[in-house]
């Protein structure tokens, strides 16, 4: 229509209704023509909203800037009572309330019409219905965003449950390292997420391979501990043979209680010594094994499940051996030490001494340690793979210390009338066959400690071999030197000389088992046979009474097998043992291999640490203890036997075996038939 009362130009034509927007505020209603509606522009201009049949026409349909809602505000409010006009009031007649668009320069609001459900409206009226329609519009659409939210709530809820789901049975079907590398089934990954995936899957299941060789080579330390036992029991008299199993079980667990509440965590706890240089003697954490308290290094959480498990392992491993060192002074004391003196011995090799030998060698920040790549002792750290220095020679200087404070057993030595100085007296030992026994036991065992001693068991496979093979060779060779060297002087073969050079091979090799080749254990083998033989002479010179040979099998031996590595190191499986490019720059292989005095100074200088540490704290310890307390049994006491006195009585299986017994050959039915001994 045109304007005739107020002589303005004529309007234009109405806009397609498909076209024709109507604009509130920043809100954008859009027409619906034929079910399709027409989205605003931009954003600016806000959601597109249908109102039904509303077909406005006219060009003046935009509201003046002042005019227009905040976004998201109350439309109604925004605009006030300038749309909020009667349905039957007249229409405004100031053209300027409304903007025209720019292409429009004539246009009256009052010729505004719209048509909605059959009825045109115009002017206040359709300001009205537009405004109606909105609110209505607006409510509804708020009713549907706050239903919405909280929909998605719910489902991202939901997702992240199901994608915790699927990352636990990730874990449990495919033994992943750890939970949080498993992706839920439903998301892509790329080819390299791919092969991060497999690469640490394997990783995991190779780091689960060192956890059972780990765990295998504890077992077996345990079963050697067994074997000492038995070796020891044979080797005492027979008056003394409870007293000695009660004192090494008592011992033993005594170690098992100390390991878990201090040595751990001196041994193998938190040590910044590579980073500041201080410290290096001692870890400073994980007392009382608190780590294994928490539940995640348990089933995954925030630590990974495989390298919880290695801790364990290694817990155990190192429990063992801590058992094998806390032991030798226990067979060296027999049937003279009291109970309270053994115990303290066994007190401080598990809390004080083997905790803080084992950090300074073992740990990879201990100061001795070659399992780092900066600040080495001489560039080279000592080598112990088994533990000749940590575990054989540790014990050993505790148990000389402990003999020589405590004296020797009654009458070991005797003054005769035709000798002018005390000469030794032999003990009847219990039982050669026990002895035997436990030697053989305790061989086989050293196999595989020796080999999962190595600590990466399937990247090191050669030098786990190389380890069992140089143990058996060298074990050998000292237990046939041994007794070579016994016949020589004595005209004896004497199986404890047997036995004993066996487990001096033992500790010989433990040192130098994964470096050295099988020709250097066999030299090695040959000089710790002899090593101990001439140990036990010298300690029966100076009146020092050994009862299991403990000192010259585990001390002289332990001593020459850290030195010798030092010779016999051979520089390509030192390179597989420790890092690759070490020994090209400082030497640190054996010398008879052109590898120099530095590693022969290196595992001479381990050694005397050890004999100086060890030797000094027992001394000291056992001293005042045996000056103020006493830790020697009274020698009445020891006349009539321990077992009498302590444990009820002797062991009666060697007298039983030879006593008849009257009713083996009685008649069943009780007849007059005496019994013949004849």
């Amino acid at each position: 229509s045109t304007s005739t009362d107020t002589g303005t130009a004529p309007a234009p034509a109405a806009a397609p209704a498909a076209a024709a927007a109507v604009v509130v505020g920043r809100r954008c209603i859009t027409p619906f023509d034929n079910g399709n509606g027409h989205e605003c522009e931009s954003e600016d201009d806000g959601a597109a909203l249908s109102v039904g049949r509303l077909r406005p026409r006219g060009p003046c349909l935009r509201p003046e800037p002042h005019l227009r809602a905040r976004p998201g505000a109350d439309l109604g409010a925004d605009l006030g009572p300038q749309l909020r006009a009667n349905p039957g009031a007249e229409q405004p007649a100031d053209p300027g309330s409304y903007a025209l668009p720019d292409d429009t320069p004539d246009c009256d609001a009052s010729l505004m019409t719209a048509t909605f459900d059959g009825t045109t409206y115009t002017g206040a009226n359709l300001q009205f219905l537009i405004e109606t329609l909105w609110n209505s519009t607006k409510a509804e659409y708020d009713n549907v965003v706050e239903r919405w939210e909280n929909e998605r709530e719910m489902w991202e809820s939901e997702e992240t449950y199901l994608s915790d789901m699927n990352e636990i049975k990730c874990a449990l079907e495919y033994k992943n390292s750890s939970i949080g590398n498993c992706k839920p089934h439903w998301k892509k990954e790329s080819m390299s997420e791919k092969v991060l995936t497999t690469l640490k899957v394997a990783e995991s299941y190779n780091r689960m391979i060192d956890v059972v060789a780990t765990l295998t080579g504890a077992l077996f330390l345990y079963i050697a501990k067994f074997g000492y036992l038995a070796r020891t029991v044979g080797m005492v008299t027979v008056s003394s043979i409870k007293t000695t199993i009660v004192f090494d079980i008592l011992t033993s667990s005594l170690a098992v209680l100390a390991w878990w509440s201090f040595g751990y965590g001196l041994a193998f706890g938190k040590d910044n010594y590579p980073e500041s240089g201080d410290n290096g003697l001692y870890g400073g954490d994980n007392f009382f094994s608190t780590n294994f308290n928490d539940l995640s290094s348990l089933i995954g959480g925030g630590d990974d499940t495989t390298e919880s498990a290695k801790t364990h392992a290694d817990f155990l491993l190192h429990l063992g051996l801590s058992l094998i060192c806390v032991g030798i002074p226990v067979g060296t004391l027999a049937e003279r030490a009291t109970i309270h003196f053994t115990i303290l011995s066994a007190a401080i090799i598990g809390v004080v001494i083997y905790p803080v030998v084992a950090h300074v060698f073992w740990d990879e920040n201990g100061w001795f340690s070659p399992y780092r790549e900066k600040k080495l002792l001489f560039d080279c750290g000592v080598v112990d793979t088994a533990g000749a220095g940590v575990v054989h020679l540790t014990g050993a200087v505790v148990a000389l210390a402990a003999a020589v404070i405590i004296d020797a057993r009654r009458e070991r030595w005797t003054m005769n009338e035709d000798s002018a100085k005390p000469v030794l007296q032999p003990k009847p030992q219990y039982s050669p066959a026990f002895e035997a026994f436990g030697c053989v036991i305790v061989f086989v065992t050293s196999l595989a400690t020796s080999a999962f001693c190595v600590r990466e068991f399937t990247d090191d496979g050669a030098t786990v071999g190389r380890a069992i093979i140089n143990n058996l060779i060298c074990s050998g060779t000292s237990a046939f030197t041994a007794c070579i060297f016994g016949h020589y002087y004595t005209g004896v073969v004497s199986p404890q000389l047997a036995g004993g050079g066996m487990i001096a091979g033992i500790a010989t090799i433990a040192s130098g088992c994964a470096v050295v080749t099988p020709e250097g254990a066999f030299i090695m083998g040959f000089v710790g046979g002899i090593a101990y033989y001439m140990g036990g002479a010298l300690l029966i010179t100076i009146r020092v009474d050994d009862v299991s040979h403990a000192i010259s099998m585990h001390g002289f031996a332990g001593v020459v097998g850290l030195i010798m590595t030092g010779l016999f190191a051979d520089p390509v499986f030192y390179e597989q043992a420790f890092y690759d490019t070490r020994y090209y720059d400082s030497g640190c292989y054996g010398m008879f291999y052109n590898g120099g005095p530095t590693a022969v100074l290196t595992q001479s200088y381990g050694a005397m640490t050890i004999i100086a540490y060890a030797g000094t704290i027992s001394t000291l310890v056992f001293g005042i203890y045996h000056l103020a307390i006493g830790g020697r049994f009274p020698e009445k006491m020891l006349e009539q036997g321990l077992d009498s006195c302590r444990m009820g009585g002797e062991t009666p299986y060697t007298n039983a075996a030879h006593k008849p017994d009257p009713l083996k050959y009685a008649k069943i039915d009780g007849g007059g038939n005496e019994f013949d001994e004849d």
